[in-house]
């Protein structure tokens, strides 16, 4: 009877430290946590997501190229930021604004821009051409505010721009002759 006793209590010993000992063995595997999402500051000292800001400042230089210039006025939030944007607007002093944590400003991925209207040169530019930077408008009353989003942003069909409207082909270079030949 006493051996089968000191069995149980080995057995029950075990059981206890068992659980234990391979937790901290468990610890040392687990992987470090990955870093924070990095941030890019843009020219006009916004940031956002480093995919996002290397996205917009191509779709800024093609526009540049076109002579549409494209100025932020608002990127990457705080929690703290949005949450104060937030009760303003729910007090009825400021713009329409996302609760806390339902804004893509505050994963760097929504900009907002200067555009002028929806009337304005700027305006239908990035209506024809956003979607080839992954960049979408996804608030239909703020044509400011343009989200990044390549993975569910539908690129243009073969000549066609953003709003599927044909774009005019692009001129072909000339040739230059390389010598003139004289005429006498």
């Amino acid at each position: 009877m006493p051996l089968a006793f000191l069995r149980w209590g080995v057995l029950i010993l075990v059981c206890l430290i068992a659980p234990a000992a391979l937790a901290g063995e468990a610890k040392k595997l687990r992987r470090p946590k990955a870093k924070s999402t990095k941030f890019v500051r843009l020219k006009g000292g916004e940031l956002l997501h480093h995919a996002a800001a290397a996205a917009f400042q191509r779709m800024s230089a093609r526009a540049r190229e076109e002579g549409v210039f494209l100025r932020v006025t608002s990127g990457y939030r705080s929690r703290r930021e949005q949450r104060w944007l937030y009760e303003r607007y729910r007090k009825g002093l400021g713009p329409k604004a996302a609760r806390p944590g339902r804004s893509n400003h505050q994963r760097g991925l929504a900009v907002d821009l200067v555009v002028g209207g929806v009337t304005s040169f700027t305006y239908e530019w990035l209506t024809s051409h956003a979607c080839r930077f992954g960049f979408r408008r996804t608030v239909a009353s703020e044509p400011w505010h343009w989200e990044y989003r390549p993975h569910t942003t539908r690129g243009p069909a073969e000549g066609q721009d953003c709003l599927g409207r044909d774009m005019a082909p692009e001129p072909a270079p000339t040739a230059t002759p390389v010598a003139r030949q004289d005429a006498s």
